[in-house]
């Protein structure tokens, strides 16, 4: 019978700002385009207003996405190299320390010290 193997930490490998991101401002490029297509027939300029909002609300939001993704990596980052640090640091070997050099006193310097006084 073999040992139990440990389950390796899953990281994710999908990046769902990112990729909502992109995908939000192509939907809103597609649909922007699709007005301007529909603003040269004079029976569709209305609807082709219309879809400017859903349009320019589907860029923004995309470009919103993928601007809190950056951000997200650059924090995620920062804190990884505070952490790295604080983590070398703990594994370093506290400094040796320097002994105090020992003064043997040989029994003539104690009886002259002592006269000394």
């Amino acid at each position: 019978m073999t040992k139990p193997q440990r389950r390796k930490a899953s990281r994710k490998k999908t990046q769902p700002l990112l990729y909502n991101g992109l995908w939000a401002t192509f939907a809103g490029s597609i649909l922007w385009l699709l007005s301007m297509i529909m603003a040269r027939h004079e029976s569709l300029e209305f609807a082709a207003r219309a879809l400017l909002a859903p349009a320019a609300m589907g860029i923004f939001v995309g470009l919103g996405l993928m601007l809190m993704h950056v951000l997200s990596k650059r924090r995620a980052m920062a804190e990884a190299k505070v952490l790295l640090r604080q983590h070398s640091t703990l594994l370093e070997p506290m400094p040796k320390l320097r002994a105090r050099p020992k003064t043997r006193f040989t029994s003539g310097q104690q009886r002259s010290s002592a006269a000394g006084r």
